[in-house]
């Protein structure tokens, strides 16, 4: 719901009040209400993962577990976007700082970009950017933070001006990206993005930084940019996808940035799930995921969205490509003891497309958080279950469902039927 006139009862701190309030270069201000949503837990394959990993979700604080433990409820949550005319971007909010202070942090600040009205008589307007979006979040660089930050402060800011060109518009964060797929994807959102800068000039200066973090709509947006721009997949895609991406941490794998979380024992888990699908005659094959072997965006998201039907692999930023796959994918993420290390980030990503998720604990052996898998037979299994689940019985509602305070019953009288759960 976006709101965007100062209402009877509303905080004086909300958006379209702030704007109200005083005669300023504030143009629009939107108080933006993102609706209450629950995500269904991961699949466990044994009480004892279960239960550590249930021990580490209790303390955070942004959702609360149903009854069951069956499910997690993130609370309704407010966003603001503001435009500002004639505003200059002067590196406040500070780009790559883990602070409140910075984008998305609760005390990111709007006030570097507010003046009177008409004060600034001495703008350029030719030398000013069409529109800038702010977007100087927590290590924007990174592809894990690109996505779950700037792409969720842009995803926002879209709001505030649906009927901007691309073209026109220009991204503001940190340090230039070190993937060449975040440069890829910011030429999808944006007409140009610039880095490490402490002055842009705008004709409008977009302020989208109080945004959730957690969020169905910003999530699924930004996939949805990215699938949108890829070429169209054939119509028997859903059928014939049939790849088992094995995401290693190792030299099968190319490496990874940071050593480790790595699956020691992988080789033999590896062989043990080929066999599986080779004694059991199924369709899929197994292969390792290496980015080397794309050139860009466009091959590795064809190639998620066409034929991955499933990731296995550690904990670590290779899952994040799992944001251009279809909803029916399963994950089967590998995480080190919860106890000494419980980053739930890939639940979260996969339950919010839609995907189904599991997660399976190894055994921690260094210092590094490597592991090995003891019942290399156990996960197996688990694989064989979650490729039956996929094949007969995914529904994306077995991830991802609207939540609502009230349950109700609601009559429709000239139909003479009932309608419950408040979905009406």
């Amino acid at each position: 719901m976006i709101i965007s006139k100062c209402m009877h009862g509303m905080d004086k701190m909300a958006a379209p009040c702030i704007k109200e309030a005083q005669n300023t270069n504030l143009v629009e201000g939107q108080e933006l209400l993102y609706p209450s949503f629950r995500l269904r837990l991961p699949h466990f394959v044994n009480t004892t993962t279960k239960d550590k990993w249930l021990a580490r979700i209790v303390h955070l604080d942004r959702m609360h577990l149903s009854k069951d433990n069956a499910w997690a409820t993130y609370p309704a949550f407010q966003g603001q976007n503001m435009v500002f005319k004639n505003a200059v971007f002067r590196g406040d909010p500070p780009p790559d700082v883990w602070s409140d202070e910075s984008c998305m942090g609760r005390a990111a600040s709007h006030s570097s970009f507010m003046q009177e009205a008409n004060s600034n008589s001495s703008f350029d307007d030719k030398a000013a950017v069409d529109t800038l979006i702010i977007a100087t979040s927590p290590d924007s660089w990174s592809f894990q933070h690109f996505f779950d930050r700037v792409g969720v402060v842009w995803s926002q800011a879209q709001l505030a001006i649906p009927m901007k060109k691309k073209s026109d518009t220009v991204v503001v964060s940190g340090k230039w990206p070190l993937d060449r797929i975040v440069n890829d994807v910011y030429k999808l959102m944006t007409g140009r993005h610039v880095h490490n800068t402490a002055f842009v000039a705008a004709q409008h200066l977009v302020f989208s930084c109080r945004a959730p973090l957690i969020h169905p709509y910003t999530t699924q947006r930004v996939t949805e940019n990215i699938l949108q721009a890829l070429p169209e997949a054939n119509a028997d895609t859903q059928v014939s996808r049939n790849v088992i991406l094995f995401l290693s941490r190792s030299s099968n794998g190319g490496d990874a940035r940071n050593h480790g979380r790595k699956l020691l024992n992988e080789d033999q888990l590896f062989d043990a799930v080929s066999a599986m699908i080779k004694t059991e005659e199924r369709r899929e094959k197994l292969q390792y995921f290496r980015h080397s072997d794309f050139k860009g965006l466009m091959e590795v998201a064809s190639f998620m969205r066409d034929q991955v039907k499933m990731m296995i692999g550690p904990h670590g930023a290779a899952f994040y490509n799992s944001r251009f796959a279809q909803p029916q994918t399963a994950l089967i993420e590998i995480i080190p003891d919860p106890d000494k290390f419980f980053v739930p980030c890939f639940w979260e990503q996969a339950r919010l497309l839609g995907q189904d998720y599991s997660v399976y604990m190894g055994t921690s052996v260094n210092s590094k958080n490597g592991m090995e898998v003891d019942d290399i037979e156990e996960l197996v299994s688990l694989v064989r279950d979650r490729l039956k689940f996929l094949d007969e019985s995914y529904r994306s509602s077995d991830a991802l469902e609207h939540s609502y305070a009230w349950t109700m019953e609601t009559e429709v009288v000239d139909q003479g039927a009932s309608v419950s759960g408040g979905f009406i």
